[in-house]
């Protein structure tokens, strides 16, 4: 039984990480010799339609889990075979078995097991190599892990240097993990040297760039593990690179030049529809959307950037909103909700999920009502009360958004808040709705004309 959660946090920090070096923590973690005394083994989720996957010992302990893009924290285990299994949790809170396998074990040697492919099929791959105590250089590995098999040609420069002085290492097959050599190997070490380097990606053959990272700082002193994958959630195409290494946050690695996209709701009950401008980016021309109260806008693609938005009513009964700063970078996807506070029209904005939705949804939780300091939401299914309810969201204040994962199935959202009494008061809810399309969730509390002077909205 999944335990009550306030709200689960993600770990997509990743364009922080990149600029900074990548702050995984997990260096290597050997004897100060070259020695390691221990078999090593970590799980990766590379599957980019499915759930969240736990890997146990087959009747043991759990080992860890990790969603899409994810890993588990890097496991010392005695040598020999060790039976693994891995297993979904269903809507029933049931398990789920994906698959098992037998793996050997070895003093030294790091064993990453991958999920891959489609959900309704994937593939559980063995990789292996030996651990080493390296430094001031690291080694690097790189597997392609695209479910359509796409292969790409690999290079590495130095930090500072073009395309055009970048070093071909190799060509990513599909599913085979290749060692890199470094080009400028001396009598210290045939190792990469630490520091920093930009990644390119080419179509096998060809010598136009179609992914080329930031500059990225491979500042520890171990086995660098990169993956090329699919993209999900929100933004459904392109391919991004994952560094895993010995723990459990994995840095993903985007296009410099990789598209963003966002789309716009209304949330006001104005009878005059809304003119929003968004704008302002060098190089992008305005583009102008008219939304009716309760309408939300198409996801609109735009190359990333800071931009600005403006929010008017024809009549002028509102006062407009004037050049709110609207960032969004790489590969990001962002919703904006756009509301009247007192009169005033104001926006508030979050990003939303990168992670696949065909199981676990990523519903985010928006409060657009500033009559109350704050607000509960809890997701009730049928058997289950607010006493009981496994997922909500609690305390959230006017214009603040919070995120919740839980499994496709169907739910009852109520909207409460707690009066001086500490009474809860009901503010609306819903009928026994299905979270269950492969869609990003949006939940809302807004003011309406109706009993209660408040409605909860599902949007997607």
């Amino acid at each position: 039984m999944q335990p009550r959660i306030l709200a689960s946090m993600f770990k997509l920090l990743s364009l922080l990480a990149l600029v900074t070096g990548l702050t995984a923590c997990g260096g290597s973690s050997g004897d100060s010799d070259s020695t390691y005394t221990y078999a090593y083994l970590q799980f990766y989720n590379a599957s980019p339609n499915g759930a969240t996957v736990i890997m146990r010992e087959v009747d043991g302990d759990a080992l860890g889990s990790a969603q899409f893009g994810d890993s588990t924290s890097l496991i010392s285990t005695d040598t020999g075979e060790l039976e693994l299994e891995f297993i979904r949790t269903d809507s029933d809170d049931q398990e789920v078995l994906i698959d098992t396998m037998t793996v050997n074990m070895e003093q030294g040697q790091k064993k990453l097991i991958v999920l891959s492919g489609d959900f309704s099929a994937p593939e559980l791959l063995e990789y292996q190599f030996e651990r080493e105590t390296l430094e001031d250089h690291f080694r690097l590995f790189v597997a392609g892990l695209l479910v359509d098999g796409s292969e790409y040609d690999f290079y590495l420069s130095e930090e500072g240097d073009p395309f055009e002085a970048a070093n071909f290492l190799g060509t990513i097959s599909y599913q085979t993990l290749s060692e890199m050599t470094f080009w400028a190997g001396d009598s210290d070490s045939d190792d990469f040297d630490s520091g920093k380097y930009t990644i390119y990606l080419t179509k096998p053959g060809e010598t136009e760039v179609v992914f080329e990272s930031q500059t990225i700082d491979f500042a520890y002193d171990t086995e660098y593990v990169l993956t090329l994958r699919d993209v999900s959630g929100a933004i459904q195409t392109g391919l991004s690179v994952d560094a895993i290494l010995n723990s459990s946050y994995v840095t993903n690695i985007t296009d410099v030049d990789a598209e963003s996209q966002y789309r716009i709701y209304n949330s006001t009950e104005l009878d005059q529809p809304l003119t929003v401008t968004f704008g302002g980016n060098d190089g992008e021309e305005d583009i102008t959307y008219t939304l009716s109260s309760g309408e939300m806008s198409d996801f609109t693609e735009i190359r990333y950037g800071d931009y600005r938005v403006s929010v008017s009513a024809g009549d002028g009964s509102v006062t407009p909103l004037s050049n709110k700063l609207m960032t969004l970078n790489q590969g990001e996807s962002k919703a904006i909700m756009i509301y009247n506070n007192n009169n005033a029209l104001g926006a508030a904005s979050f990003i939303e999920s990168g992670l696949p939705q065909a199981y676990d949804k990523t519903v985010n939780f928006i409060n657009l009502v500033s009559d109350f300091d704050n607000i509960d939401f809890y997701l009730v299914r049928k058997d289950e009360t607010i006493d009981t309810a496994l997922y909500y969201a609690l305390n959230m204040e006017f214009g603040e958004n919070s995120v919740v994962v839980l499994p496709a199935d169907y739910y009852e959202v109520i909207a409460v808040y707690e009066d001086d009494n500490e009474e809860q008061v009901l503010l609306d809810r819903t009928a026994l709705t299905g979270l269950t399309e492969d869609e990003n969730y949006i939940i809302t509390v807004e003011p309406a004309d109706n009993a209660t002077g408040y409605e909860v909205n599902v949007l997607y």
